[in-house]
């Protein structure tokens, strides 16, 4: 429900947003989410994946109160030391962000990445609980204060500043009022227990993840920022709402990394062919849906203010990206089950040395489809490094196709689209004759998950207890 809900609300707020602010106002408030991101997953310290990697197993058999609450803390209080710490480089930051040196910009920032940080582990104690209800209320609620809710002072005051102000606030105060509803979770005085071989053990998984944390962001914003810093506060604006629209695809990607990471952390050591079916079905199911969503590019840009619209041209390159990392998710687990994290640390540095350096050759040259071709290319770098690596300590795949089904299809379509922009009927038979093609090529799959679709609809209507001996 957090996905399909988050979907929604991102169609929704597309059309607000480029319709409230003008490009160079809204491109500040999206510079101040990415920088906020990088703020916010520094301050991990790779302790939220540690929370995720020994919720069932707790360092020294510690109680999971004891986990929670170092996990939690250490973040929180670092978040702190850091903000004191960037004080002395606050003019340049709040610069980069709105364009000239302003203190509020700074403070906002400084709290509203201190509310994410917060958000983070209550978000995921719910998730690690599989307690879907709690998970889906706090995850709605988040969702439309994130992105919805702060528009509403574009109607009186349609500026960048006063919408990172409403932003803050909102969060700050939600954040607040989560962790209030959480506080029996919180217990202090269990700290005792987290001894040295406790931290020794928990630390030796978080701390090669810490520049993980800023290789990935590196890798997810360096096309928007360099973007910004070659080309100014329009074209990011307009690479920033196209980015949105392609943060569709997250409607599968997000709901599926929600629930497999802590299924295959319980399940590795059964029988390893469900990971490779769960694979192929994914592959499936992003392939389709950034095809189709291609393919419908027209009508989906109409939610766009007309200032926002010449984007359309290079749409499709922005799918690689969320789509490789999430199969990336199916494909390379072995790294997390063997606890080998230093080998992502050095997939993502290679990758955001890649990135940058794409951005660099190919923004000059094409402009803001430039930026979407790099993220494109580093997305498959990176897809093909961590298979092979995940591949080496949990194999899972017995055919790599599927992920050639998807990365050809995928950059047939985006290079179609682009080379024949200006020619829209060979354009659109194109797209669709390469959408008619990932259907007969993943035929199967779609089989498969249409009757899987019909199963759930017939329990449903039969309720619980009413289905068979086998169900």
């Amino acid at each position: 429900m957090v996905t399909w809900i988050s979907f929604a609300l991102g169609f929704i707020s597309s059309p607000i947003a480029t319709r409230l602010f003008m490009p160079d106002e809204l491109a500040k408030v999206n510079l101040f989410g990415i920088y906020a991101a990088l703020f916010s997953s520094i301050c991990y310290l790779g302790l939220d994946q540690a929370y995720v990697r020994f919720f069932r197993e707790p360092p020294r058999a510690a109680k999971r109160q004891t986990l929670y609450t170092f996990c939690i803390g250490v973040p929180l209080a670092f978040s702190v030391l850091s903000s004191l710490a960037l004080l002395f480089f606050w003019r340049s930051i709040s610069t980069e962000i709105a364009g000239d040196a302003d203190p509020g910009i700074f403070l906002c920032l400084c709290l509203y990445s201190f509310s994410l940080v917060m958000f983070r582990f209550l978000s995921l104690s719910y998730r690690m609980e599989q307690n879907a209800k709690l998970y889906t209320i706090q995850g709605v609620f988040q969702v439309l204060i994130t992105k919805i809710a702060y528009l509403a002072v574009g109607f009186g005051n349609a500026t960048g500043k006063a919408a990172i102000l409403s932003l803050t606030v909102l969060m700050s105060l939600f954040s607040l009022v989560c962790l209030w509803f959480q506080r029996n979770r919180l217990e202090p005085r269990s700290l005792r227990e987290a001894d040295k071989p406790f931290k020794k053990e928990l630390w030796a998984f978080a701390l090669p993840l810490v520049p993980l944390s800023l290789l990935s962001w590196l890798n997810t914003n360096v096309n928007t920022v360099v973007l910004n810093q070659l080309m100014g506060f329009s074209e990011t604006a307009i690479y920033s709402s196209a980015l949105g629209l392609a943060a569709s695809i997250n409607i599968i990607q997000t709901g599926f990394n929600a629930y497999y990471a802590p299924y295959v952390l319980e399940h590795y050591q059964d029988d390893s062919t469900r990971f490779f079916t769960v694979h192929r079905l994914m592959a499936c199911l992003l392939t389709l849906f950034g095809l189709l969503i291609s393919l419908l590019q027209a009508p989906v840009f109409l939610l766009l203010g007309k200032a926002y619209r010449s984007s359309v041209v290079f749409f499709p390159f922005l799918f690689l990206s969320p789509i490789c990392y999430c199969l990336g998710e199916t494909t390379g687990m072995g790294i997390t089950i063997a606890k080998k994290t230093h080998w992502t640390t050095l997939i993502f540095l290679f990758s955001a040395i890649i990135n940058v350096v794409f951005c660099y050759l190919f923004i000059p040259w094409l402009g803001m489809a430039g930026a979407a071709l790099a993220s494109a290319a580093t997305a498959i770098l990176t897809l093909v490094l961590r298979t092979a690596v995940g591949e080496r300590y949990y194999k899972i795949l017995t055919s790599y196709r599927y992920l050639l089904y998807t990365i050809g299809l995928m950059l047939i379509a985006s290079f179609g689209n682009l080379l024949l922009d200006e020619s829209p009927v060979p354009k659109y038979l194109l797209l669709t004759a390469v959408t008619a093609l990932a259907c007969v090529l993943y035929r199967k799959e779609i089989s498969t998950l249409l009757g899987t679709l019909k199963e759930m609809l017939t329990l449903r209507r039969k309720g619980p207890g009413e289905g068979s001996a086998t169900e």
